[in-house]
């Protein structure tokens, strides 16, 4: 028996999800897999100003904590834009399998992605600093928010 679930809504920044859909569009003949299911979740994906995008949300520029499947430790890399991937041990990028299943959930969110014919479950656990556009940082503290 072969049980679907609901996947979880997901929230975007304007500013993730026009450049995400400029850079799906440009390079959907490339990966045309990859590129589909960003465009996918782009298509169902809540939009918001980068102001109200909730704290808990994982974004491009923020640091998030998961774990796939049923790992016994987690992980915590940096959400990344691919143009903008320097540190790739660190950091994943948005269009591979993992970073699209990463985008817009919100902590405690589980979500199904397929990585070389494997179906995956990713469940976020955390939120770590994210860096916003204008190039300052949102650093998070149990109760509190500081913008430095």
């Amino acid at each position: 028996m072969n049980v679907q679930h609901e996947l979880p809504p997901i929230v975007l920044s304007e500013n993730d999800y026009n450049r995400l859909l400029f850079t799906a569009r440009i390079r959907q003949k490339d990966n045309y897999t990859a590129y589909e299911f960003l465009l996918d979740e782009l298509r169902r994906a809540r939009i918001c100003h980068p102001s109200e995008l909730p704290e808990d949300v994982v974004s491009t520029n923020c640091r998030v904590i998961f774990r796939i499947d049923d790992e016994p430790k987690s992980r915590a890399h940096l959400l990344v834009h691919p143009e903008d991937l320097l540190w790739p041990g660190a950091e994943i990028s948005v269009t591979t399998p993992l970073g699209t299943a990463l985008l817009g959930l919100c902590v405690g969110d589980r979500m199904p992605f397929t990585d070389g014919g494997t179906i995956h479950e990713v469940f976020v656990e955390g939120i770590g600093l994210r860096f916003l556009d204008d190039g300052s940082t949102l650093m998070r503290t149990p109760g509190s928010i500081t913008r430095t």
